[in-house]
């Protein structure tokens, strides 16, 4: 497709119960640097949501409807996603006014593409602060510290019981909640809170320094047993080297003895 935008909005033009269209997500961020991979995130606001047949596209290889399976995710809403022969991807949600005034953020960016009723107004076109880092405080680096080390006994016990799914589980998502939280913490401090990691942290390579990224590259080591020994003190190192800065440039207390301890406690539970 040359156009992908001209064949969305020649839809919407000739379809009388939509009577709008919005775009959102990486497009309608001019900050974000355009690649063959972006998404065309795409509302189109209608008369009557149950009007609306996806057969309107043409060329579409696979689709995933997944109001239908997470309804709640979606309340009044329809979301169809969407690849094309050429390999474009649509992310569509069709949605009536109504629904979409009452329940669409004003933090997210978006930008009107056909309003066929003069309807739609202030949308956020260019405020991206909502999706910044927001600074920890004190009890939350805390209890962030506290959570993340007694994690690390809990991926040891699941190594040590040979149990892969147990151990991986905490590690990817206990231990990686923490971690991640703290490597986002030591970003927005970096960057005056003035900066956003994107979804799921997927910019976070840019702003870390290559040494602290290729520590986090090698948290996610899993080839073998002795890798995820590694990944889990590669994860204790990243942990304590940002958290120790956070600390420092916060005047918080970073838990040292508590380091130290659980150091020793996995180095002697690994070794038995």
């Amino acid at each position: 497709m040359h156009n992908r935008y001209e064949y969305i909005m020649d839809i919407a033009k000739s379809d009388d119960n939509i009577r709008g269209v919005i775009l959102y997500g990486s497009r309608a961020d001019s900050s974000v640097k355009a690649d063959k991979y972006q998404d065309f995130d795409i509302y189109f606001i209608v008369n009557e949501r149950n009007k609306f047949n996806i057969s309107v596209f043409e060329n579409v290889k696979f689709y995933f409807v997944p109001s239908e399976i997470y309804p709640e995710l979606f309340p009044g809403k329809s979301a169809y996603l969407m690849l094309f022969s050429d390999d474009d991807r649509i992310d569509l949600t069709v949605d009536t006014m109504e629904n979409f005034l009452a329940n669409h953020t004003n933090g997210q960016l978006m930008t009107c593409l056909l309003d066929k009723d003069d309807t739609i107004h202030g949308l956020n076109s260019s405020d991206r602060s909502i999706n910044w880092v927001k600074p920890m405080d004190e009890k939350t680096f805390r209890n962030t510290c506290s959570e993340f080390l007694w994690e690390t006994q809990n991926m040891a016990k699941g190594l040590k019981r040979d149990e892969l799914s147990f151990a991986m589980f905490i590690r990817d998502i206990s231990l990686r909640d923490m971690l991640n939280r703290v490597v986002d913490t030591y970003i927005g401090i970096s960057y005056d809170y003035k900066i956003s990691v994107g979804t799921l942290g997927k910019y976070r390579k840019k702003y870390l320094s290559h040494a602290q990224y290729e520590l986090y590259r090698n948290t996610y080591l899993s080839n073998s047993t002795q890798d995820q020994w590694k990944s889990l003190f590669y994860m204790i190192d990243l942990f304590g080297s940002l958290g120790r800065q956070i600390a420092d440039k916060c005047n918080f207390t970073y838990p040292e003895d508590d380091e130290h301890y659980m150091r020793d406690y996995l180095q002697r539970i690994m070794n038995k």
